[in-house]
């Protein structure tokens, strides 16, 4: 970080904007790390994508089932691999305050532009509980801090927490997991002024641009829906950007099918219970990335079930768009 503490704010609405994403980490044969394939992920999403930030440890990257060592040791190779290119966001969550804070306080020793923590799911069911534990954490590290609700499983940040939090100097910005524009337009009317929003889908962000004014988008989306030499995500953000909202309509409307697959093999495992990182991983090698095995709980896909969602894939011509990429850049 390149701020001080009573600067997060500013910071955040200078840093988090554009396109950010999330992605599974990689485990090797012997279930490790592994730091060749995350690094080349990221150096996928840099190059290829022109991702502006990317956001570590986060659901997705099963950081639940990580140690505390191994996670801070995953930090330090994807800020590396980053190489200051890109707005770079470390996931400290943890039921222990403690740990969360430690995680918090590397993350800003080792460079990071800002740490995301999620709530506790542990004697935490008030609004009281969730402030004292952010409390605690902002207290003791100077980094930009951004809130992480899923009120799906934890106990909500809602607009009169959020106001409470806000007025904490390193809370800088809040990543909404609830995805209603009810529950986003209440959000902006409590902290809009204060916080930088993202709401964590895709399907919503050409309406969040043009109609609320929110100017990032902190999700695993942008990689798993885009690949080299096509990136409509991209282009529509920058047809907002310049005005031309007929032509970003345009341009996000030919992500429908994409989004159906989505809908069907991610967001549809994942509302029944059921954590699609296998599906994501399996997704990220069929468009030329690393993606490997999962860690428990989480369990794997069967072969018909991977035979099914390729081929839905297939139909969109994602994969398609991917191999003739890659056959380009062999030649």
């Amino acid at each position: 970080m390149q701020y001080r503490k009573t600067e997060a704010k500013d910071a955040a609405r200078e840093r988090l904007k554009g396109l950010w994403t999330a992605m599974p980490y990689t485990w090797d044969a012997d279930d490790e790390f592994d730091e060749a394939a995350n690094r080349a992920n990221m150096e996928h999403i840099i190059t290829g994508l022109k991702i502006d930030g990317h956001y570590t440890s986060g659901n997705i990257a099963e950081f639940w089932s990580m140690p505390d060592e191994e996670r801070m040791r995953a930090h330090e190779v994807m800020m590396d691999a980053a190489a200051g290119r890109i707005g770079t966001i470390a996931g400290c969550h943890h039921q222990s305050v403690k740990e969360a804070t430690r995680l918090a306080r590397h993350a800003q020793d080792i460079g990071y532009d800002f740490a995301i923590v999620l709530t506790p799911y542990m004697a935490a069911r008030n609004d009281d509980s969730v402030f004292s534990f952010y409390e605690y954490i902002c207290e003791r590290v100077d980094i930009g801090i951004i809130l992480f609700n899923i009120p799906q499983n934890y106990h909500p940040i809602g607009p009169a927490l959020a106001r409470r939090l806000a007025a904490l100097p390193n809370i800088c910005a809040y990543k909404q997991g609830d995805n209603s524009p009810a529950a986003t337009h209440a959000l902006q009317a409590a902290v809009g002024d204060d916080l930088v929003i993202s709401v964590a889908d895709e399907a919503p962000w050409l309406h969040n641009m043009t109609q609320l004014g929110l100017e990032c988008l902190i999700n695993f989306n942008p990689h798993l829906y885009q690949v080299p030499g096509w990136l409509p995500v991209r282009d529509y953000t920058e047809c907002v950007k310049r005005g031309e909202i007929a032509r970003a309509t345009e341009i996000a409307a030919e992500l429908k099918a994409i989004r159906e697959v989505h809908a069907k093999w991610i967001m549809g495992y994942w509302k029944a219970g059921r954590m699609p990182i296998a599906e994501m991983k399996y997704w990220q090698e069929l468009i030329g990335m690393a993606g490997g095995p999962v860690r428990p709980p989480v369990t794997d896909m069967t072969d018909a079930a991977r035979t099914e969602m390729r081929a839905d894939l297939e139909a969109t011509g994602l994969i398609a768009r991917a191999q003739e990429r890659a056959d380009v850049a062999a030649e």
